[in-house]
C-alpha cells in the first residue's frame, strides 16, 4: 500500500476515534447528571410505575441504572484507550494491539451490562404498567447482549497473544458480523418501540426513507460483512474493497438518520439514543477504498489494512 495513502486511512482512523470519545464523554456527562439527581427519581418513581410487586421492580429499577451507568463510563475509559490507539497506529507503534485489546474489552462489557435493563424491561412489563416499561426495549436489550458480548469478549482475550493470528483472525470473524447484527437489532427496534409508535401516522418521502434506513441499511450492512468474513476464513485473504463498503454501509445508516431528523421531529428527539458517532465511518471506509486502488484488493493480514 503507498504510504500516503495509508496514511490517510490511518487519520480517517484517528477522526473515528476522536469522534467515539466525543459521544462517550457526552453520555457520561448525561450520567453523571442523571446520578446527581439519582435520590429524586426514587422519590417520584411510584407516581409513574405501578406495580404488583413494588420492592422487585424497584430492584429491577436500581440494578438496570447502577449497570447502565457503568457501563457508559466503562465505554468512556474505552474511547479515551481507542483514541490513544489511533494514535499509536498512526505513528507504527506496535504498542496499539494491546490497546486494541482493552478498547474492545470495555466495548463487550457496555453490552454485556445491557442485561440489567433487559431484566427491568422484560420482567417489569409483565409485574408494572408504565410508560418507563416496554417489552421490546428488553428484547432489544437482550439480544445485543447476547449477539455482541461474547465474541467481542472472547476476541478481546485472544488479543492477549498476538503471536496465535489465527485464533485471532477467527473471533475477529465472529465478532464483527455479530456486532453489526447487534446494531440492526438495536436501531431497528428503535423504530419498532419508539420511532414509529411516537410519530403520528405519515406517508412522506422522509418518513419512508427513515423506515426504509432503519430496516435495511444495517441488515445489508451485517450480511455484507458475514460475507467478507466467511470468505476470509475459507481463503485467508480479506477483500479490502469490500471491507471498506461494508463501513461506509455501516456509517450510513447514522448518516441518512441525522439527515431525516432534520424534518422528522420525532427521529430528532430520539437521536440520543443513537449512536450517533459512527456518522463518521464512511470516512474510514472511502478512506480504505482510495488506498487499496486499482490493486491488491485482498491482503492476508487485518494489519495490512
Amino acid at each position: 500500500m503507498n504510504p500516503n495513502k495509508k496514511s490517510l486511512t490511518k487519520a480517517a482512523l484517528i477522526i473515528v476515534a476522536i469522534s467515539y470519545l466525543l459521544y462517550t464523554i457526552y453520555q457520561a456527562i448525561a450520567t453523571t447528571i442523571f446520578v446527581i439527581h439519582f435520590p429524586t427519581v426514587i422519590v417520584v418513581l411510584p407516581t409513574h410505575i405501578t406495580s404488583s410487586q413494588p420492592s422487585l421492580q424497584l430492584g429491577l429499577f436500581l440494578f438496570q441504572e447502577i449497570a447502565g451507568s457503568a457501563g457508559s463510563y466503562l465505554r468512556l475509559a474505552g474511547a479515551l484507550i481507542a483514541v490513544n490507539c489511533a494514535l499509536l497506529y498512526f505513528r507504527n507503534d506496535a504498542k496499539y494491539v494491546e490497546k486494541v485489546r482493552l478498547v474492545l474489552l470495555f466495548e463487550s462489557l457496555y453490552f454485556l451490562l445491557l442485561l440489567p435493563a433487559a431484566a427491568n424491561h422484560l420482567i417489569g412489563s409483565i409485574i408494572s404498567s408504565s410508560a418507563f416499561l416496554n417489552f421490546h426495549t428488553g428484547v432489544s436489550c437482550l439480544l445485543q447482549a447476547v449477539l455482541i458480548f461474547p465474541p467481542l469478549f472472547m476476541l478481546s482475550r485472544k488479543l492477549k497473544n498476538p503471536q496465535k493470528l489465527l485464533q485471532i483472525e477467527k473471533w475477529a470473524c465472529v465478532a464483527a458480523p455479530m456486532y453489526v447484527f447487534g446494531f440492526w437489532v438495536r436501531h431497528g427496534l428503535l423504530w419498532v418501540y419508539a420511532l414509529s409508535a411516537s410519530a403520528p401516522p405519515q406517508a412522506g418521502f422522509f418518513e419512508a426513507v427513515g423506515v426504509t434506513d432503519s430496516l435495511v441499511t444495517l441488515l445489508v450492512t451485517a450480511l455484507v460483512t458475514t460475507v467478507i468474513c466467511m470468505a476470509f476464513m475459507k481463503t485467508q485473504k480479506l477483500n479490502t474493497r469490500l471491507m471498506g463498503t461494508a463501513i461506509i454501509l455501516f456509517g450510513l445508516y447514522f448518516v441518512i438518520y441525522d439527515l431525516v431528523s432534520l424534518w422528522v421531529p420525532v427521529y430528532l428527539a430520539f437521536l440520543p439514543l443513537t449512536d450517533f458517532w459512527m456518522a463518521t465511518l464512511p470516512l474510514f471506509g472511502i478512506a480504505i477504498l482510495l488506498s487499496d486502488g486499482k490493486k491488491g484488493s485482498q491482503t492476508s493480514t487485518f494489519d495490512e489494512v
